[in-house]
């Protein structure tokens, strides 16, 4: 029987099966049938998921992005744990709702505060509630779509930053040349804030909770009974499960993926990446206008490290370092090259919202190789918090007294953190790639047979039960003949788990 990884695409699957020897005529067209539904199922998920997410995000971003621009139009001088933890016991789009809905409120308040200590706390409750879309995010993406296609919609809702970093710089410019009696920063947060209040709106009726909690809306849009039935297809069945105690433990085992969050740099270049711009020799207005193209690299930059991901197998550790040399070389050309032409500086800086990519393929790596719902939720709100770290510690490194010698620390601080993101990547490829070898060895080599249910050494999967009973294909018979197989495992435990490198 032919080997195959747990995460490896769709394209080596369907190799697999044509190549498999035990399979009749009836059941390669089965299969092929099967699969063909699938990927209709997924675009219908796609179009209602999809294009929410990204909008969200995307408000999310902007509210930080518009701290930058209300700094050249005077706002200075007129003046993620828990939540991961706690997002597997509510209702998903609900709360999220209830979140982006006290955000929008928050940020409306904006305009009242009148010093810079009313504009830190102001600051802390935003992030208080902005802490629960990114982890609930993570959480809808797993529930919803296999490992092999994860990697490309975490990049789309992701790319939100692009995109609404280009819409936003539109945006700002024009509420920045509005007249009228409030300050120009004052109209750009009294804008997103009113936006941001009803879009929470649309996630309260548009979202479901889960697969298998679909609402009103949901089961109108998967009218179909079948669509229904499948809709909780074997997409990582454990989150559908009560955690084990024994995910808490194994969560913090010496692990991996959330070391090789690149969080620092966004920080310095979100909220002051506008004024770095501005240092080169531009008016407010035009620096508005001309970092609109920065958002063009984000979107680019993940859109290509997403669908490299999806389309080939192992490649996502040498994703993350090969997306980390662009913000390096930015790093570099800003710092070391002149700025008497300003176009040099200005192309550097088009090169720093490339980060998101790397950190994208983080997000997919820790989706695909962290299992067991309890500890899913640990290590995705660990990489959270050390992406807002970096949000923290990045306005920190941007130096205005350093802009005779071009905000040295600020490049150099980014040169470092990318590199060291770059060499854990690889030392993380090595050792998931060792641990595959071994399990292997140990276990017998993982293989895919036509029903799609993968086993070790020719036994059924430890998680083929719980995906047979998710499907309706095994009663609660079987389920009472079984109840080990209730147990919410990790991947240390679960034998048959192979890690995405």
């Amino acid at each position: 029987m032919d080997r195959i990884d747990l995460q490896s695409d769709s394209h080596a699957q369907e190799d697999l099966f044509r190549t498999e020897k035990t399979a009749t005529a009836e059941e390669i067209q089965e299969s092929k049938t099967k699969r063909a539904r699938e990927r209709a199922l997924v675009r219908k998920i796609d179009l209602l998921l999809m294009p929410i997410l990204t909008i969200s995000y995307g408000l999310q971003y902007y509210d930080k992005a518009v701290l930058g621009s209300a700094g050249v139009f005077g706002i200075i001088k007129d003046l993620v744990l828990p939540f991961a933890l706690v997002l597997q016991r509510v209702n998903l789009s609900r709360t999220l709702s209830l979140c982006v809905f006290i955000w929008g409120v928050i940020c409306i308040l904006t305009v009242v505060v009148s010093d810079y200590k009313g504009l830190v706390v102001q600051r802390f409750f935003l992030g208080l509630v902005e802490a629960a879309v990114s982890p609930g995010f993570l959480a809808i993406t797993t529930m919803w779509y296999k490992k092999e296609e994860q990697a490309i919609r975490l990049g789309i809702w992701y790319s939100a930053t692009g995109i609404f970093s280009m819409l936003s710089g539109a945006l700002n410019y024009g509420l920045g040349s509005a007249k009228g009696s409030l300050p120009p920063w004052k109209n750009l947060y009294l804008f997103a804030g009113a936006i941001t209040l009803a879009w929470s709106f649309v996630i309260l009726a548009f979202v479901p909770s889960s697969p298998t909690q679909l609402g009103k809306f949901g089961s109108w849009f998967f009218q179909d009974e079948s669509e229904r039935m499948q809709v909780g297809r074997s997409v990582d069945s454990d989150i559908f499960y009560s955690c084990a105690c024994c995910s808490y433990t194994h969560t913090f085992l010496p692990r991996r993926t959330q070391l090789v969050s690149p969080g620092p740099p966004s920080g310095g270049v979100t909220a002051f990446g506008a004024r770095i711009v501005s240092s080169f020799g531009y008016t407010s207005l035009q620096t508005i206008a001309i970092s609109i193209p920065g958002g063009a690299f984000t979107m680019v930059s993940i859109y290509i490290v997403g669908w490299i991901a999806d389309r080939y197998k192992n490649m996502r550790c040498y994703l993350v370092a090969v997306s980390c040399l662009p913000v390096i070389v930015g790093s570099i050309i800003i710092w070391k090259g002149s700025w008497i032409h300003r176009g040099l500086p200005l192309f550097g800086y088009y090169l720093l919202p490339c980060f998101g990519a790397p950190y994208v393929i983080v997000l997919a790596l820790s989706a695909a190789n962290i299992q067991g719902s309890t500890k899913r939720a640990i290590s995705g709100g660990s990489i959270f918090i050390g992406y807002n770290v970096g949000n923290i510690i990045g306005p920190y490194i941007v130096f205005t007294q350093e802009k005779p010698i071009k905000y040295r620390s600020t490049w150099i601080s980014l040169i470092v953190c990318m590199s060291f993101t770059i060499v854990l990547s690889l030392v993380l490829r090595v050792w998931m790639s060792r641990e595959n070898a071994r399990r292997d060895k140990t276990y017998g080599v993982v293989v895919v047979d036509g029903s799609g249910e993968k086993s070790s050494g020719g036994r059924e999967s430890q998680g083929a039960w719980k995906k047979k009973e998710q499907n309706g294909l095994q009663g609660r018979e079987d389920q009472e003949e079984d109840p080990e197989e209730l147990v919410d495992m990790t991947d240390g435990q679960d034998k048959d788990f192979r890690y995405s490198l």
